[in-house]
C-alpha cells in the first residue's frame, strides 16, 4: 500500500505497488505483463498510466509510476487501482482501491 502523500505539480512523486493474489498473498509474476495505474483526483476523470513493472527475480510483484508535473493538477484525494493487460482477453483489475492525500506545496 502506498505511504506517505504526493504534491501538486511535482514530477518526483514515486507510486510503487506491489500486486499480489488477492486469496493466497502471494506477489504475482508480471513479467511479460502490461501494469496499468488507474486514478481520479477528488472523483474527477479516470486517467490511465502505464506502470514499469521492476526487476520480477528480485521484486516480484512490483511496479512503479512517476508523475510527470502535469499528472497532480489539484490537491485532494487521489483514488486509484491497478489493473494487468487492460483490453485483453486476460485483464485483471486489483479488488480494492487505494487513495493517497495530494497536497498544495507550501509558499
Amino acid at each position: 500500500m502506498p505511504k506517505g502523500a504526493l504534491v501538486v505539480g511535482d514530477g518526483g512523486g514515486v507510486l510503487r505497488v506491489k500486486v499480489t493474489d488477492s486469496e493466497t498473498a502471494e506477489a504475482l509474476d508480471l513479467t511479460g505483463k502490461t501494469v496499468t495505474l488507474r486514478y481520479s483526483l477528488n472523483g474527477g476523470a479516470t486517467v490511465t498510466k502505464t506502470m514499469t513493472a521492476l526487476n520480477q527475480t528480485t521484486r516480484k510483484g512490483w511496479a512503479e509510476y512517476q508523475f510527470a508535473t502535469t499528472d497532480l493538477t489539484a490537491a485532494g484525494d487521489l483514488e486509484g487501482e491497478t489493473r494487468l493487460n487492460e483490453g485483453q482477453a486476460d485483464q485483471l483489475t486489483c479488488d480494492t482501491t487505494f487513495h493517497i492525500p495530494v497536497r498544495t506545496a507550501l509558499p
